[in-house]
């Protein structure tokens, strides 16, 4: 069966190489065949000159056939035929073939089977028989020319003589020689250069064949192998595990904030990162380990061949150190975190599949909470990824299914005690689930950018139902980082205030510093768009961040939002007292409006009260509510101080 397919695949070759010794043999034969011939072909010409010659006088044929010693004379017919230096033997016979002269060398005999190979007739009946020696003693090549001697119609005898053709052998063998080495070299280059060509293009084609399966099997960055090729040798690891009885380790990491550090570097910084950190890696790992990168930042050593837990720990404390050198890019020294999750084969998978999947849970658990950690895969991690992963297939059918609702969280004026706006407040109730908590989906719809179309709907909803209360009171609507860095929020909040007709006034937008911590110039400027549309902007949950002052230096807010951890704590801890009484005192020397939020029990209205805080929103004062509920208790709350309408002449 392989003879066949090696004959399908190079038939070509083998016929080429089948017609190539065809024309050797034929070169090497031809010329030998062909000298032959033109010998013999000599051998006939000087056979008919000698008769002419020796019949031309016949008195001294009649004298060499009668005279004792007579046949001398045909020495001299010989010379003036011109082949006087060339006879070697001539033998003269009588009508009854009886030798009666001989003359010249006596040792030439034929060789029977030459004789019969090269005799032929010629037409008056003489024979001629060609004979090559090697013996260097004798010509090499003569031949022997039978030559009938007749006079007046009667046979008289006959002549044969032995002519040497050494010579003409020669130049025929040095011609055709030259010819068969032509052809031969001919051949040759015909045949050489097709197979030295065919050669170097299957070279070529070998080389780039070997260079696209190195492609197709390592990362062309780090030269590690790549996740086709990491599936493929873990699967193998797996099944040596189930003969050997040992396990095997899944470490799934990758750089934290690597996007960032890639952004600061110049030029091509972030890729000669990404190279020297997997070259640690490699450096690290055994020859029977598996080091890869998977995507990105992210990388993949699986350890072959683990007895137990606390070979892991080793390499991972090895692993650590090594890491936590500095990286040298571009003059500059980088120090990267990283994060690691791991899962262990047989127990958290015994495919490669599995294991690669839990292994990767485990290190988005360990990116979740805060990054440069190491988490092992636990079940758990999987049972909350599903229970995300439905929460985010139902998110983004919810806002068309109208699964969404407002609720709205009262703010009330301090000093007055009555209620001058409130914050509208997402929820989702869900089919199946129940009322679900913002903190629950919001993240989610965060990172799948859902958050922006959720955040128009929950803008353009709370804008329309602010136009149903009392005029002085306004509508305080969260802000996404999302909404800002996706089209134009400025262009968003006008169209929506057109639409719905709410004046811009009684609009609040929240934000948070984390909006403010990227890109800051950019996002300033589109505050600025947003304040120019005669809107409010209010910092949420203000003394959270690192940077909160300084904002305030480089942008007038309308409002600032005391968070409401300082405030729940501020009655028993006294540096809690000490930063919400600082807040509201800056927002005075700023006049800058400030909301203290989560106020739910007197003393802490009491003590706000005291430090002059002008307005408070917490369960104190009310529960989120509906916009139909919240528009009832604004419009009585309303009524009760509003002056009894004037009378109105007739006139």
């Amino acid at each position: 069966m392989r003879l066949q397919e090696l004959l399908k695949e190079y038939w070509h070759w083998l016929g080429l190489t089948s017609f190539a010794i065809a024309i050797a043999l034929a070169a090497l034969v031809a010329p030998n065949r062909i000298s032959l011939l033109e010998l013999e072909r000599e051998a006939f010409s000087a056979e008919d000159r000698i008769r002419e010659a020796v019949l031309s006088d016949p008195q001294v044929v009649l004298q060499a056939m009668t005279v004792p010693g007579g046949g001398a004379q045909l020495a001299d017919v010989f010379t003036e035929a011109g082949y006087g230096r060339r006879v070697l033997r001539y033998e003269l016979y009588d009508s009854k073939g009886d030798v009666i002269y001989t003359s010249g060398r006596a040792d030439l005999r034929l060789d029977e089977s030459a004789i019969a190979a090269a005799i032929n007739p010629n037409m008056n009946g003489a024979t001629i028989g060609l004979y090559g020696t090697d013996d260097r003693t004798k010509p090499s090549h003569f031949a022997r020319l039978h030559i009938p001697i007749s006079l007046r119609g009667k046979v008289h005898g006959s002549v044969e003589v032995y002519l040497d053709q050494t010579e003409q052998a020669g130049v025929l063998s040095s011609y055709f020689g030259v010819v068969a080495l032509a052809i031969l070299g001919l051949v040759s280059a015909g045949i050489a250069i097709p197979l030295l060509l065919a050669w170097s293009r299957g070279r070529a084609q070998r080389r780039a064949s070997e260079e696209v399966r190195y492609l197709q099997e390592h990362d062309a960055l780090t030269g590690l192998a790549n996740r086709a090729t990491l599936t493929d040798r873990l699967d193998h690891a797996l099944e040596r595990t189930k003969s050997d009885q040992k396990h095997l380790a899944l470490i799934s990491l990758d750089i934290d904030r690597f996007q960032e550090l890639n952004e600061s570097l110049e030029g091509h910084g972030g890729d000669r990162v990404l190279h020297d950190f997997g070259s640690r890696i490699q450096h690290l790992a055994r020859d029977t380990d598996i080091v890869a990168r998977i995507d990105g930042d992210e990388f993949a050593i699986a350890l072959t061949d683990i007895a137990a837990l606390s070979d892991v720990m080793a390499f991972m404390h090895r692993l650590g150190t090594a890491l936590a050198q500095p990286f040298h890019v571009s003059n500059r020294e980088v120090v990267l975190a990283t994060s690691v999750g791991i899962a262990l084969a047989p127990a958290d998978g015994d495919t490669s599949d599995v294991l690669l999947r839990h292994a990767a849970i485990a290190l988005s658990r360990a990116k979740a909470d805060g990054g440069q950690r190491v988490c092992f895969y636990e079940e758990s991690m999987d049972q909350a990824l599903q229970r995300r992963h439905t929460i985010e297939q139902d998110l983004r059918h919810a806002l068309r299914r109208n699964e969404f609702e407002i609720v709205y969280q009262p703010q009330y004026d301090l000093k007055s005690e009555m209620p001058c706006g409130s914050e509208a407040l997402i929820r989702w109730r869900h089919p199946d689930h129940g009322l679900i908590s913002p903190g629950h989906f919001i993240p989610i719809a965060e990172e799948t950018g859902l958050i922006v179309p959720i955040g128009e709907w929950v803008l353009r909803q709370a804008c329309a139902d602010a136009t149903q209360w009392p005029e002085h009171l306004t509508v305080a609507v969260n802000l996404s980082p999302a909404q800002f860095r996706v089209g134009d929020i400025t262009e968003t909040v006008a169209d929506v205030l057109h639409q719905t007709g709410l004046p811009a006034r009684r609009l609040e937008l929240e934000i948070t510093e984390s909006l403010l911590i990227n890109d800051t110039e950019e996002v300033l400027a589109k505050l600025n768009r947003l304040r120019s549309l005669g809107v409010r902007i209010a910092m949420d949950d203000f003394g959270t961040g690192y940077s909160s002052l300084s904002y305030l230096a480089r942008f007038p807010f309308s409002k600032i939002k005391i968070d409401q951890q300082f405030v729940r704590n501020m009655t028993r801890d006294p540096a809690m007292r000490a930063i919400v009484k600082s807040v509201v005192a800056l927002g005075k020397s700023l006049r800058i409006a400030v909301t203290a939020e989560g106020v739910e029990t007197p003393e802490q209205a009491r003590m706000l009260r005291r430090f002059g805080c002008p307005q408070v929103q917490g369960f104190l004062y009310g529960r989120p509510e509906t916009a139909e509920v919240h528009a009832q208790g604004a419009l009585k709350a309303t009524a009760k101080v509003s002056p009894l309408p004037k009378r109105h002449s007739a006139a």
